[in-house]
């Protein structure tokens, strides 16, 4: 009996403790795995209404992404002359977009900053913008925008096909009725930023540096 006893238990040990280092080896990527897909569920904003849902408009979707950017981004050192400095969103052309944004900027922070959301025009410098959305309606001047912000370190956001051969750093499109986003790390490195590898984890598409 002892020996019976002494056979199942030399027996059963290994078994149970391979069975739960095998079930422990998968929590770490379950966890991975989780975490990435509740990252991409708040990332991919929906474009139009479900039945649970109304539908929330595209503008209003577009702007709460550019207000998320804000804290996916590190600045170039000196980028803000004091520590509680506003974050300054300028908006070329898309006044419903800027209306939006607006709203949802008042009140709230992006770290320890205020956001002010100001618009500019074209001809306008960008001395303390540190993000730019350009809209639809006025993307002929982003290829001439895009050296100017990656001198002044500004965040330059678009919202057109092949925005981002034109200097665009990020880029939103509209993928099966979906608000996402590309982003071109090329320009964001002539830009002097850097992009959380959690937002570029979700990105619809990541071109390289050159």
């Amino acid at each position: 009996m002892y020996a019976r006893s002494t056979c199942l238990a030399l027996s059963g040990a290994p078994r149970h403790r391979n069975a739960v280092t095998r079930r422990a080896s998968w929590w770490p990527l379950l966890v991975c795995l989780l975490g990435y897909l509740l990252v991409l569920a708040a990332w991919s904003a929906p474009g139009q209404g479900t039945d649970d849902a109304p539908a929330q408009p595209e503008q209003s979707i577009k702007a709460a992404f550019l207000y998320k950017f804000l804290s996916y981004v590190e600045w170039r050192p000196g980028t803000f002359p004091q520590p509680g400095a506003p974050i300054v969103i300028g908006v070329l052309g898309a006044t419903d977009v800027a209306e939006q944004l607006t709203g949802i900027a008042a009140g709230r922070k992006a770290g320890e900053r205020p956001i002010e959301v100001r618009r500019v025009r074209a001809t306008d410098a960008l001395d303390g913008v540190h993000m730019l959305f350009v809209g639809r309606d006025q993307s002929a001047h982003v290829a001439e925008l895009a050296p100017a912000a990656q001198r002044r370190g500004v965040l330059l956001v678009t919202n057109y096909d092949g925005a981002l051969d034109d200097g665009s750093a990020i880029n939103l499109v509209v993928i099966d009725n979906r608000v996402r986003f590309e982003v071109s790390l090329d320009a964001t490195e002539k830009s002097g930023l850097k992009l959380s590898s959690r937002m570029l984890s979700v990105a619809l598409w990541v071109r390289p540096a050159s």
